[in-house]
């Protein structure tokens, strides 16, 4: 689902292939099925399990690109607009001949700036692994603006947060970084998909699972504490 803002508040998944031939399989593989083929003869049973087994392999393939696809997080309906896969690098020296295009980058926050009608976020681009998840920050090809207008809380959009974008290619810049100057992509957000920052996850019971620093003496009628210092 895609707000208005064009960020993705959910996960978009295309569960139902993925359910549909997972329950199919496990049907295939049944006793119901199976005890079937007790009242059959020697061939009639291993024309019938080889047919199985062609089905299961089918229905693994149809699994596997259920899971493929369902691992997307950009919609399905912009994917299917967007440029096929092309080099960073070679997006940005030719960003010229890609305006006005829809590309899918990924990479992590290095800045989120609020302007008056519109937010600026600065990104380290990566590659993306299979699922649109960004790589790690060692395989950067370079970085990336995207323009969104209205307001992103760079309190969420933080330093290092890791997000999946696609957006219109509007052009390209370069800025100073020391003593050097780089030339970075310029991206209209047409839908952004910000990642679990896991390693901010609470945990769900503050104390471990041992009760530290005693542990309890199990006894029928009463418990003793028995203190470490």
């Amino acid at each position: 689902m895609v707000n208005g803002d064009g960020v993705n508040t959910q996960l978009s998944k295309a569960e139902r292939v993925a359910n549909l031939a997972f329950h199919l399989y496990s049907l295939c593989r049944s006793e119901r099925i199976w005890t079937k083929l007790d009242g059959l003869s020697g061939s009639h049973v291993g024309l019938t399990l080889r047919t199985m087994d062609r089905f299961h392999n089918s229905l693994l393939c149809l699994m596997a690109l259920g899971v493929l696809v369902s691992c997307a997080v950009i919609s399905s309906d912009i994917r299917s607009e967007a440029e096929p896969p092309v080099a960073f690098k070679t997006l940005v020296d030719q960003a010229d001949q890609f305006v006005g295009r829809t590309v899918i980058l990924g990479g992590y926050i290095l800045e989120t700036r609020n302007k008056e009608s519109e937010t600026v976020i600065e990104v380290l681009q990566v590659p993306m692994r299979i699922g649109e998840e960004p790589d790690i920050k060692d395989s950067s090809e370079g970085r990336f603006l995207v323009y969104q207008k209205g307001f992103l809380d760079p309190e969420i959009y933080s330093k290092d947060r890791v997000i999946t974008v696609a957006g219109n290619v509007i052009g390209s810049g370069d800025k100073a970084i020391g003593d050097d100057r780089i030339r970075y992509l310029k991206i209209e957000n047409r839908e952004i998909y910000l990642w679990p920052d896991y390693q901010k996850q609470p945990y769900p019971y503050p104390y471990p699972v041992w009760p530290y620093p005693y542990h309890w003496h199990r006894h029928p009628f009463y418990r003793h504490h028995y203190w470490y210092w």
